[in-house]
Formats: structure tokens, C-alpha cells, sequence
């Protein structure tokens, strides 16, 4: 009988040991998720720029460490940006709302936000344009975005 137990128990060990391999291996811990926070700043700062007079500067927004703005258009797939990054996407891309606003150090992404709100971006290159920091600037009109210089 004891013997039995023993291999019960040893099969138990065995069985538990392999499901922590596959959940260890199987992981995707590099994903980035949607900065909610950024996005919910940049939506409130564009649906309020025309009433306060103001343009959107995102490089005050989001006052992180970034060097390059991506904005892609709301349909673009993970192969789109992981071709435009020269690298593979590692967003969650499950809930966009509108256009993604990914943020670059250096070419590598820090953090990205959706665009939540009613407006739509012109004056932009489709289905990507890139901004400098000092240029990420925005002038909002009757929810029309676009930027306050061209892309680069």
C-alpha cells in the first residue's frame, strides 16, 4: 500500500512540475499594456485644447523619457508595427478606440496610449507618422487634430 502512495505522490510531483514548466515557458512577459492614465490625459487635454486656447504638446503630457512620437492609424495590424518599428510589437492591442500614440526612446517603445475621444487626426501621414518630441504639438479645431508643424 505504501508503495501505491508513493507513486501516486511521485506522479503528483511529476504532473505539478510539468504544468509550472508550461506556464513558465508559455508566458508572454514582455507584452506592454495600454498606458490608461496617458491615454486619459492626452483624450482630456485634446477634447479641452479649443475651449482653453491651447495647443496639445504632448511632450509635456507625457513627461517621461521619450524622443520620437509614432502615431498609427486606428486599423493598423501587429505585422504593420512591428514592420514600422523594425522590431516585433509587444502591445496589447485588444481595446483601441482610436489612434495609437506610441512613445520612442531611442527607437524602442516606452509606452503607448489610444486616443479615446470624438476627433480625428489630419494633416498626418497614413498609416504612420512620426514626430520629434519638440514637435509633437497639436492644434485641435472642431475635433480636427493636427499638428502644429509637419511630421518629420
Amino acid at each position: 500500500m505504501s508503495r501505491a502512495l508513493t507513486a501516486v505522490g511521485a506522479l503528483l510531483v511529476l504532473c505539478l512540475l510539468i504544468l509550472g514548466l508550461a506556464v513558465y515557458l508559455g508566458r508572454d512577459e514582455d507584452n506592454v499594456a495600454v498606458d490608461n492614465l496617458l491615454a486619459e490625459d492626452i483624450t482630456r487635454a485634446i477634447g479641452t485644447a479649443e475651449e482653453r486656447g491651447e495647443d496639445v504638446d504632448l511632450g509635456r503630457i507625457a513627461n517621461f523619457e521619450w524622443d520620437e512620437l509614432l502615431v498609427a492609424e486606428r486599423d493598423v495590424t501587429r505585422a504593420q508595427l512591428s514592420r514600422e518599428l523594425g522590431r516585433p510589437w509587444k502591445g496589447e492591442l485588444e481595446f483601441r478606440t482610436g489612434e495609437l500614440l506610441i512613445f520612442l526612446r531611442d527607437g524602442a517603445v516606452t509606452r503607448f496610449a489610444d486616443y479615446r475621444g470624438e476627433g480625428r487626426f489630419e494633416g498626418v501621414e497614413r498609416p504612420f507618422a512620426r514626430f520629434d518630441r519638440d514637435a509633437a504639438v497639436f492644434r485641435v479645431r472642431d475635433l480636427v487634430i493636427r499638428p502644429r508643424t509637419p511630421p518629420s
